[in-house]
């Protein structure tokens, strides 16, 4: 590699350690606090740096890809493993952008066999690249799905010419990206027809003959795995009965190994169980038992990807069997266990150690965001939503505190004019004691600063906002936050009040612009809140050191990006230095809050 491809890796690496705000000891306040801030200043010097870094060498390169020397692309290919090893994956975007640009090339040089090569590690950048919208609906998601699909089918579409292939790597690439098409359509027949395909390949003797070298056993165990993954589709109904005795063999044959292992690997153990499930061959009771008698047995220490899968998978599987089955609801065995293994469950994922930060844990993260169960007896989705908040955006966290103040100083000076401003929200509309209502105000306006970016954290796309700019992909997947934050807290009680807001602060007021083009303002009763923080965003987004020129610009927009009536507030002036004094003001209030918090 480069020396600017070494120092990249080098910073983004030193990035991941600084925004830990666990790796800090909890010493006094104020040694902590001053460790943060100096942290906080360094991840802005390389920042900036990695974005010269990129500016001068990387970008300038891909722009005139055709005139560099193997060496130089070799220099590139090695930079692009580092950047994402299936494991760590310290950028995936940049993976993306390196490889789409290789197989640009290689399709201008007709070079089959690069291609393909490129066309699969595109392929896998962008499934990686994909788990940011992991819970998202279908109709949100499916574009970004649907392209990862055709990379790997256009890569997979190569077996045709197998047998004219020579180089034995390649053919590799082609039966891998055929096994991976699987990964990416939502369509389930079609996920077990690719599984069923790929099977029957790679058993073929045809191909096994015309590739010898290639590792066919392993291929078989992997795409076995594949189609025991399967098997939640095996009650759609929709399946015929060699599809069915494809999955159901698949199962069997990924738990035979583990089934009388010491320490089986739980990940391959549980989904003959769960087929058994599925299929109706056991109750809910005694999967719910199974369950049970895994995840005692995985110590709340263990952090490899099969105690992750056990105590955290599991768990939240444990919650969706007792969501779904209102047999097993009432049972105070089931309950108690539900509010233990979620207790468990987030020990496990406070307690993380930063070694293992790696994929497979952010991507539990989101699955805890996604299909966590509120229910009676548990933590709500506010409470392990919050605590996780602060695991995950660490610094960030601080900037969630202060729109939260910028919210609250606005619903402040608004109700204290007028009192009914806020009665369409229902839960302030139902408030008599003036008192009462102006003091839940403004904690629900702290809250909305907490929230009103959720999904953005779901996204985990701050660490990317920390390295570099955004590139334009990772935009457009960006801008799905909106959706991201809103599907998970509407559907939960303790956080359905923040659903809106989530969904709306980015959507201009008089509609012709921003997004989503779903959100509505006159068809929710949180619009006013909304129409605060969409400035209160803005502030946040656009302020650089110049107070009054930020009033004048967001005043400027009134009619068409901000409400009028919230920016006609702008021109009182007890408001306007509260918000110039939360601006320019030090943040040592918010950390104050935070190391409190980590303690908790």
């Amino acid at each position: 590699m480069t020396e600017y491809q070494e120092k990249y890796l080098a910073n983004i690496q030193r990035i991941n350690e600084l925004s830990d705000i666990y790796s800090v000891p909890l010493s006094d306040f104020d040694s902590w606090y001053e460790m943060q801030i100096s942290h906080t200043e360094e991840i802005r010097k390389l920042k900036n740096e990695n974005i010269n870094l990129l500016n001068r060498h990387l970008f300038s390169m891909l722009d005139n890809l055709h005139d560099a020397s193997e060496e130089d692309i070799h220099d590139l290919e090695e930079f692009s493993d580092k950047l994402m090893d299936w494991v760590n994956n310290l950028d995936c975007g940049l993976y993306v952008l390196i490889h789409d640009s290789l197989l640009s090339l290689y399709r201008f040089r007709k070079d089959r066999n690069n291609i393909i090569k490129e066309l699969y590690k595109l392929g896998m950048g962008l499934f990686y690249l994909d788990r940011k919208i992991q819970g998202l609906e279908k109709e949100w998601s499916t574009p970004f799905r649907f392209t990862n699909e055709m990379v790997f089918t256009e890569a997979g579409s190569y077996i045709s010419f197998f047998e004219d292939i020579e180089d034995t790597e390649t053919k590799g690439y082609i039966i891998r990206a055929l096994a991976n098409i699987a990964i990416c359509t939502p369509d389930n027949k079609r996920k077990v027809a690719v599984s069923s395909r790929i099977l029957k390949i790679i058993q073929d003797d045809y191909y096994r003959n015309l590739a010898p070298e290639l590792p066919w056993d392993v291929f078989l165990r992997r795409s076995q795995q594949q189609m025991s993954s399967n098997r939640s589709v095996l009650s759609k109904g929709d399946l015929n009965q060699n599809e069915l005795a494809e999955i159901l063999e698949a199962c069997q044959v990924v738990f035979e190994p583990e089934k009388n292992n010491k320490n089986p690997n739980i990940r391959w153990l549980w989904p003959y169980y769960e087929m058994e499930y599925t299929c109706g061959f056991v109750d809910t009771q005694t999967t719910l038992d199974r369950i049970e008698e895994i995840i005692n047995g995985v110590p709340d220490d263990q952090y490899d990807q099969s105690s992750l899968y056990a105590n955290v998978q599991l768990a939240i599987y444990y919650g969706r069997l007792i969501k779904e089955n209102p047999s097993v609801q009432k049972k105070q065995k089931n309950r108690d266990f539900l509010k233990a293994s979620y207790q468990k469950m987030m020990k496990v994922m406070m307690t993380c150690p930063p070694a293992q930060y790696n994929d497979f844990y952010h991507y539990l993260i989101n699955l805890v965001f996604s299909n966590y169960y509120e229910t009676e007896g548990v933590e709500t989705y506010k409470k392990i939503t919050t605590r996780l908040m602060r695991k995950v955006i660490g610094l960030t966290y601080t900037d969630s505190q202060k729109v939260g103040k910028i919210i609250e100083a606005y619903c402040t000076a608004i109700f204290r004019q007028d009192k009914t401003f806020f009665d369409d929200i229902p839960f302030i509309g139902a408030i008599n004691d003036e008192t009462v209502k102006e003091e839940e105000l403004r904690k629900y306006a702290r809250e909305c600063g907490l929230y009103y970016n959720f999904g953005l954290i779901k996204m985990t796309t701050d660490k990317t906002d920390l390295y570099r700019a955004m590139l334009e992909n990772e935009f457009q997947m960006y801008k799905l936050h909106v959706h991201a934050g809103h599907d998970d807290l509407k559907i939960r009680a303790s956080t359905e009040r923040f659903a809106d807001i989530a969904f709306g602060h980015h959507r201009w007021y008089n509609e012709a612009g921003g997004y989503p083009d779903e959100y509505v303002r006159n068809n929710t009763p949180y619009r006013q809140m909304v129409d605060i923080v969409a400035v209160a965003s803005y502030m946040k987004d656009n302020f650089n050191g110049n107070f009054d020129a930020l009033v004048n610009e967001i005043i400027s927009l009134e009619h068409k990006q901000f409400s009028p009536i919230i920016t006609s507030y702008l021109h009182d002036r007890k408001l306007t230095e509260e918000l110039r004094d939360i601006l320019c003001g030090d943040d040592k209030p918010y950390f104050l809050k935070l190391y409190n918090q980590l303690a908790e």
